[in-house]
């Protein structure tokens, strides 16, 4: 069973075929692979279109853009279109020459494919297949207590539905000779709400074809292809929309699992845990996603150090690699240097870690990890956070390598004359010692904004702490934080917006100028 060190996804659209006035040349369609040369990445996850619209000369559906005489859209979904007429009439099918360049390359490459999406006939024929404008009958239908998504979503329970995705998966893994695929829940929707439960052995007996079709090409090829599902983390969650995913697991049926709960924000805390002990049990895999944006005012997206902490985090919860998407490109020296050190947790275990607490979702999911943040603070009330670090200080203090550790408050409306008490590991820490910094506000990235989340971050202070090493523990460590007295005549609310801890450790400088 082949094991992905480090695995990238690339969906095609945004990242290609949107970005280039037609017609692409040989050596534009071959970026997603040329991008990657020389990097830890050695799996590539392509996005094969659009889940029933295809980006490759498809035999089994619709191209997309196909079905578009007038096209209304943005411009970017006719450059799509257009890159990938022009280029199957040059003889330059994309996904043939992506599989063609990855296997030339060394780098393993799979086929991505959106199992389900919502979407009529009469409606965005960008995205709409040929099997619901041949057989509409294969959606949902009405579904008053289900997802708004599913009256025009495909329906599994019907055998024309799973016979059309075997056939796709097929196209992908034996026409254009992909080394495996990844099946994207993407909307989460597979069954009617009412039968979902009936048809949870209809969808294992899937899967299990979709096993044995890639066992069936692979042993053409005497080649094991990978079966990878982007899943939620959650068993329950799973089973709510119809997916045995302990069965599956045990089953053998998957080779490795992307854990797709909430990734958008970098979460240093994991939620996959029995996921990664259940597939380690087989001897398949787990590569979480690692956040690629910020709720913060200070940081677009993701540092280097915040990366670094949160793949030590995940390590330490069984994580046999990562899973990185949505990077800024063209790649800066940023990415590449990402695509380095994540490939393997040695080049980072001893380089300095940026641990910030996840603010709260906009929309709660009861299944995913509790956020802490933010916290009211209340008069009299002590509010107890957990941080999750996952950095052998012991070992680093032994070494003699560990330069210092810093713990960061961000405070909304703190009032200099509150008297606040805190404590890390019952360690008292007091505010005399601190360096407090007072900004009148910030505004966070768009891409949180666009979730739903706020989008400025009030008038606050930051207290900053050097840390005695010792009291900061591989694991959890606990923060407590209460308002002993809150200044009578300031009373607008107090609360603690941000929450991070720094381990930095000591390395040779950087030279510059002459130095030597």
């Amino acid at each position: 069973m082949y094991k992905p060190k480090l695995i990238y996804y690339h969906d095609s659209r945004h990242y290609l075929l949107y970005r280039f006035d037609p017609p692409m040349s040989l050596n534009q369609l071959r970026k997603p692979v040329d991008d990657l040369i020389g990097t830890g990445i050695d799996t590539l996850v392509y996005g094969v279109g659009m889940g029933q619209t295809f980006l490759y000369d498809t035999n089994v559906g619709y191209r997309f853009g196909e079905k578009i005489d007038l096209h209304d859209r943005n411009i970017v979904w006719w450059r799509a279109s257009e890159n990938l007429e022009t280029a199957i009439k040059a003889g330059n099918d994309p996904f043939k020459i992506i599989v063609d360049r990855a296997h030339e390359k060394g780098i393993r490459i799979i086929g991505s494919i959106r199992i389900n999406d919502s979407g009529a006939p009469d409606g965005n024929t960008y995205n709409v297949g040929k099997l619901k404008y041949e057989n509409p009958e294969v959606m949902i239908g009405e579904d008053p207590n289900g997802s708004p998504h599913a009256p025009t979503s495909l329906d599994f329970a019907k055998d024309i539905v799973r016979e059309e995705r075997l056939a796709v998966i097929e196209e992908i893994c034996d026409r254009y000779g992909a080394d495996g695929i990844e099946i994207d829940e993407y909307i989460r929707i597979f069954f009617k709400s009412s039968e979902i439960k009936q048809n949870i052995p209809i969808l294992t007996k899937w899967i299990t074809d979709v096993r044995n079709l890639l066992d069936q090409i692979g042993k053409k090829r005497n080649q094991r292809l990978s079966l990878s599902l982007r899943i939620h983390p959650s068993e329950k969650a799973n089973l709510d929309i119809g997916i045995d995913i302990k069965h599956w697991i045990q089953k053998g049926i998957i080779d490795w699992i992307i854990p797709h709960g909430d990734t958008s924000i970098v979460d240093t805390v994991p939620d996959f845990g029995w996921m990664a002990n259940e597939i380690h049990k087989v001897g398949g895999t787990i590569y979480p996603p690692l956040g690629r944006e910020t709720y913060d005012d200070r940081y677009q997206t993701p540092t280097i150090e915040m990366l670094r902490a949160t793949a030590t985090n995940f390590n330490a919860a069984g994580a046999d690699g990562f899973y990185l998407a949505d990077r800024q490109w063209p790649h800066t020296n940023k990415e590449y240097q990402i695509f380095r050190e994540m490939s393997d947790p040695v080049i980072y275990s001893r380089k300095n870690k940026h641990y910030a607490l996840a603010y709260e979702r906009p929309k709660n999911d009861p299944h995913l990890n509790k956020r802490y943040l933010p916290q009211v603070l209340k008069e009299g009330e002590t509010n107890k956070i957990p941080i999750i670090i996952g950095d052998d200080i012991p070992a680093a203090i032994k070494d003699n390598e560990l330069e210092n550790i810093k713990l960061g408050l961000r405070v909304c409306q703190y009032n200099v004359r509150d008297q606040i008490n805190i404590k890390l590991n019952n360690h008292p820490l007091s505010i005399s010692d601190a360096k407090l910094t007072s900004f009148y506000g910030g505004i966070v990235p768009y891409f949180p904004q666009k979730l739903g989340m706020p989008g400025r971050i009030d008038t606050h202070h930051w207290i900053e702490f050097t840390l005695p090493k010792t009291i900061v523990f591989q694991g959890e460590n606990i923060l407590e934080i209460t308002m002993m007295q809150q200044w009578k005549d300031f009373i607008i609310e107090r609360s603690v917006n941000s929450v991070e801890i720094w381990i930095n450790y000591t390395d040779i400088p950087e030279q510059i100028g002459q130095q030597m």
